[in-house]
C-alpha cells in the first residue's frame, strides 16, 4: 500500500461496503492526523489469542 495508511485503506473499504467490519492491527499509538473513522484497532505485537478476541468482537 505504497502511499497509504492502513486507515486510508479503511476509509476506501467503507466508502464500497460501510458495514465491512475492520479490525486495524497498528504499531503506531495514534491514526494519522485528518482520519476521521471509528475502527477497533489493537497495537502490535501481539498474540495469536488476543487476534482471536479481537476478531470475535466484530463478529457479534
Amino acid at each position: 500500500m505504497p502511499g497509504m495508511y492502513g486507515a486510508d485503506l479503511a476509509l476506501a473499504s467503507r466508502e464500497l461496503r460501510p458495514v465491512l467490519p475492520i479490525l486495524l492491527a497498528t504499531g503506531y499509538a495514534d491514526l494519522p492526523s485528518g482520519v476521521e473513522i471509528i475502527l477497533l484497532r489493537f497495537g502490535k505485537p501481539y498474540t495469536q489469542k488476543q487476534m482471536q478476541l479481537e476478531i470475535s468482537k466484530l463478529l457479534v
